[in-house]
């Protein structure tokens, strides 16, 4: 059974994003609090106002530097949903501010495939055709993990139906995750590019968990990029 993709969803309504920080507080759930670096905290609330602002208690201790502008990421979870926003901590001895920018709800959809911007970079290079080695670069254009859609110049192969690919897939500057699957669907997209349906026919648990955890990643750095 093919794990979940976790799709990131914004929440745009004030008043729904206040509802949802004063749910946070009175559950007494934690908030995760995170650096660039990966260095995390674990923060208990005390209480949030009307300018979406949590306060938190200072934990007592923490190599995070707050001094300077950058954003952290902050996360928490409500009777199993996932929530997570972009912060400025602002500390002082009695308390830690968060400021809440740019929230989004965490949800999980099943076979759902997650289109990349066309100005990420994202690669499915193909190593092996029908088990020949082979080196064919071809564009990402949307992924899951059940299949993608991957574009490839006319010329670049003879390919059909039901050939076997295997390929690794590569996400911005991240480890490539190696993929097998059957040419499902070939559509001409124009006179020099094929547009390819792959279906994963094998996946290893490992590569299954990177896709996964790969797509919440660009999905942070897109929207967080966006906003930032």
């Amino acid at each position: 059974m093919s794990e979940s993709l976790i799709v990131f969803k914004a929440i745009h309504n004030e008043a729904e994003k206040q509802t949802l920080l004063q749910r946070l507080v009175n559950s007494g759930e934690t908030i995760v609090l995170r650096d660039k670096f990966d260095r995390s905290i674990t923060l208990r609330t005390m209480g949030v106002n009307d300018k979406l602002q949590i306060k938190c208690h200072p934990p007592e201790s923490t190599a995070m530097n707050t001094e300077d502008s950058a954003r952290f990421t902050a996360s928490f979870s409500i009777k199993g949903e996932k929530y997570l926003f972009e912060t400025h901590p602002v500390i002082n001895e009695t308390n830690i501010t968060l400021t809440v920018l740019n929230l989004f709800h965490l949800q999980k959809r099943k076979n759902y495939r997650y289109v990349i911007p066309a100005d990420y970079s994202a690669e499915f290079v193909v190593t092996y055709l029908n088990q020949s080695v082979c080196s064919h670069t071809c564009r990402l254009l949307d992924l899951s993990t059940e299949g993608c859609a991957v574009e490839i110049p006319q010329t670049e192969a003879n390919l059909h139906l039901e050939d076997l690919v295997e390929a690794e897939i590569f996400l911005g500057d991240r480890d490539p995750i190696v993929v097998q699957g059957l040419i499902k669907n070939i559509r001409v997209k124009n006179d020099e590019t094929l547009v390819l349906g792959v279906e994963f026919n094998h996946m290893a648990n490992a590569s299954e968990g990177k896709i996964v955890a790969s797509l919440t990643d660009l999905q942070r750095d897109i929207y967080f990029r966006r906003t930032g």
